[in-house]
Parts: structure tokens; sequence; C-alpha cells
């Protein structure tokens, strides 16, 4: 079941996307508006002035905030409130969004929740469909294997009757666990990312929100290895095994099966924090390359595969 999932996953990443268009153009205007607003309508407002096509207003969207709003764990939690009913729900929901947006669009900072809904609230005043999705996501190797919880907030727009998937808080940069910091660096990969890409480290609490055609359980998506944004990770098509925990056995070898359709430079791997090059001969066979790992000596409890200097994927060991 695993593998026939996985193959219908890479089988349905097509060549176009949101994120194939060229950013250029709407940076170099976007780039020199002001680094904050009093609230989100004002900056729609600008944007109004300068686009005219809803893809365009939310690309100038999603390019201010990844540039302006830098992730900071101290605004989570702010302004929560608690209900007894819909209708309190509802009205008081209508007020935390609100507060929230003007604090994220004035203050430079925000956790996914204020990123995904000051997205929201510029495209409404934009007219662009667009809505707040709620689900778990995956960000390092220690997720492998994790029950489902809700960690994570991003985004839907859907621009002329077609919905596309869009997490403005990754498109902002990284937090590096190591620095104990965000590190601000904008890109365009998580806007209108394909839904075959996004599903590998997104799950939708609501299933429909994934905007696949096919299913793919919580408990697929948890096992799988940790699948990285990286060029060469996104030039990866098939990758066997499908379980991303494996076991340490004694005098048994760890195959790691994948096809990948570009000239491999530099082959490395990280067991843990340290890397080595990988010595033993790649062997190519119909399309498909197989690498051997021996992991019985190691006490490592993670596995990193780098292709060109970058990592494509990561294993739990146990």
């Amino acid at each position: 079941m695993y593998k026939k999932t996985l193959l219908l996953l890479f089988s349905s990443i097509v060549s176009f996307n949101l994120s194939s268009q060229d950013f250029s153009n709407i940076n170099a205007i976007v780039y020199k508006y002001p680094e904050t607003y009093s609230n989100p309508k004002k900056l729609a407002d600008q944007i109004s002035k300068d686009f005219t096509t809803e893809t365009e207003k939310a690309m100038a969207v999603y390019s201010w905030i990844t540039k302006n709003v830098s992730y900071d764990f101290n605004e989570s939690g702010k302004y929560a409130y608690t209900y007894k009913n819909r209708k309190e729900y509802l009205k008081k929901d209508k007020k935390y969004v609100e507060k929230i947006s003007k604090r994220v669009i004035s203050k430079g900072k925000a956790v996914c929740e204020g990123y995904s809904q000051l997205f929201k609230n510029i495209c409404d005043h934009l007219g662009v469909i667009c809505f707040v999705v709620s689900g778990k996501a995956k960000t390092q190797i220690n997720d492998i294997g994790k029950r489902y919880s809700i960690d994570h907030a991003w985004n839907i727009v859907e621009i002329n009757f077609k919905k596309y998937l869009i997490d403005v808080t990754w498109g902002a940069g990284y937090y590096d666990t190591t620095l104990d910091k965000f590190i601000k660096k904008p890109n365009k990969f998580y806007f209108g990312t394909e839904p075959a890409v996004f599903i590998q480290k997104h799950y939708p609490d609501l299933y429909e929100n994934s905007l696949l055609k096919y299913t793919i359980s919580k408990e697929e998506f948890s096992n799988w290895p940790l699948h990285y944004s990286t060029k060469e990770s996104q030039s990866i098509t098939q990758i066997s095994p499908v379980n991303g925990i494996l076991l340490r056995k004694n005098n048994t070898n760890q195959k790691i099966i994948f096809k990948y359709n570009q000239t491999i430079h530099s082959l490395k791997y990280n067991l843990n924090n340290k890397q080595y090059d990988y010595k033993s001969e790649i062997e190519y066979n119909d399309g498909e390359i197989e690498l051997e790992f021996d992991l019985s000596h190691t006490k490592a409890s993670e596995l990193t595969i780098f292709i060109n200097y970058q990592p494509v994927v990561g294993f739990k060991l146990k």
C-alpha cells in the first residue's frame, strides 16, 4: 500500500505551478514598499494600485510578507480566546483575525498562525479568494513516526477557478535550531507548490485541502522519510524504502533506491551531524540508483543523504 501510494504521489507531479512564476518584476516593486504598515488594508490599497491580475496581487502579498515578517516563537498564543457556542466563536474569531493581522503587519513578527491569517486578511481586501488551513507539518527527522497533531497553518488561494497551496511562513525562511534564531531567506518555492510535493511535509486536518485526487493516510504521511525542500530533492521521483524508520541490524546492509534524473557530482551522507563521503560503488539499474549503507555499527539516530551538496532525504534510525 505504501509503495503504491508513493508512486501515485510522484507520478502526479507536473511541470507547471504558480511557483514557476517569475517574481523578479513583483519583487522590484514590492521591495520598495515600507517595512511595516498600521493595518492590512493600507498594504492592500498599495498593491491594488500597482498590480491588476489576481495572480500578481497574490504574488505581491507573498513577496511583502516573506520579506518583512520574521518568525518569532514569542508570538505564539497571542490573542488566544475561548468560546461557548458558534455565535460567540464567529464574533471572537473576527476580532482575533483583525488583531493578529494588525499586530503582524505592524510589528513584523509572527508564528505560522499570524503569517497565514495576515496573508488571508490582505487577500480578502484585494478580492482574492483565500482561506487558512490547519494541519501537521514535518520539519525534521525526529518527526518521522510521530502521531498526528495539528501544529502548523498555511493557505489556499483560488485563482481563475483553480486552487493553489501556499505556505508563507516557510517562504520567509527557516528557524536554525543550532543558532536558536530565525534565518530570513525569502523563497518562492512555497507559492503555489504542487500538491504532490506539498503533501510530503504538510498534512491538512481536512483532507480535501490537500488538493490531491487520491488518499494518503495520516499513518503513511507520518512514516514517510523526510523530504527536504531543495532543488536536488525535487529531482527524486521514487524512493525505497518508503518507510522512514530504518532498523540497525547486525551484518545487514540497508539499500536505498531512488530515481534521479540529474548528474551526481557529489554524494555524501550524515550520521547525526557527522558527514561522510559515500565511498561504495553507486549501482545504476534501469534508471534507478542504488545505495547501500552498513548501519549495524553506528549508534546514530539519523541518516541524511546529500546529493550535490544539498540534503535530499532523511531517515530515522532505530
